[in-house]
């Protein structure tokens, strides 16, 4: 863990020589709160801590994530997200809900050949259908997901940005995954995961 937490930080000083020596670096929280550059490196290095990087008019933007997430929706943020999935498909009264999401084409989902990805697995596929879970297959953009099995799994556009804003907040590397039970509990995976994840998820919410 120590040893990617120091490679994510001679990132950060390689990123930082490479593209300018004018602009400011800015370092975030979990929160997007502005935090020191000290505050940030300490946080990678508990080595539950990822970032993403950006390049902005002004400044380089650091924000850390952590890849595994866990939270509660409020009653009227719950309502938000049901409303919205009611307008992509079926809802139904089971406990769990499960949201695959891809923020569109970057440099971990960006090859131009079918998945192989576990998570499109027939077996997995059909686990799902037969526990009844709500399963719901969201992108933001489309770029390059003609290679993610649009034949298999349906996926619907995010429309309202609801999703985007209740669970994803930036973009995350490949895709994502939300797991929420009926009382608005969730789990994110931010970034990559596996079908093994999400069902390490779906029996942490049903305990």
């Amino acid at each position: 863990m120590k040893r990617t937490a120091l490679i994510a930080l001679l990132l950060i000083l390689f990123n930082t020589i490479l593209y300018s020596q004018n602009k400011l670096n800015k370092y975030y929280n979990t929160n997007f709160e502005n935090i020191s550059e000290k505050e940030f490196n300490a946080f990678l290095l508990k080595g539950n801590y990822h970032y993403n990087g950006f390049e902005l008019e002004d400044k380089f933007a650091f924000i850390l994530y952590q890849p595994k997430t866990k939270g509660k929706l409020s009653t009227e943020e719950l309502e938000k997200l049901n409303k919205s999935l009611l307008n992509k498909g079926n809802l139904n009264n089971n406990n769990i809900t499960i949201i695959i999401f891809y923020p569109g084409k970057d440099n971990c989902n960006g090859m131009e050949r079918n998945s192989t990805w576990n998570i499109f697995d027939n077996e997995y596929l059909k686990q799902v259908k037969k526990n009844s879970f709500n399963s719901f297959w969201i992108y933001k953009s489309d770029e390059n997901l003609k290679y993610y099995h649009p034949k298999k799994v349906d996926w619907k556009k995010d429309e309202d940005q609801i999703i985007e804003n209740l669970f994803f907040k930036m973009h995350y590397p490949c895709f994502s995954s939300a797991v929420i039970d009926k009382d608005g509990n969730y789990i994110l995976n931010l970034g990559e995961f596996g079908k093994q994840d999400i069902r390490e998820d779906i029996q942490k919410l049903t305990k």
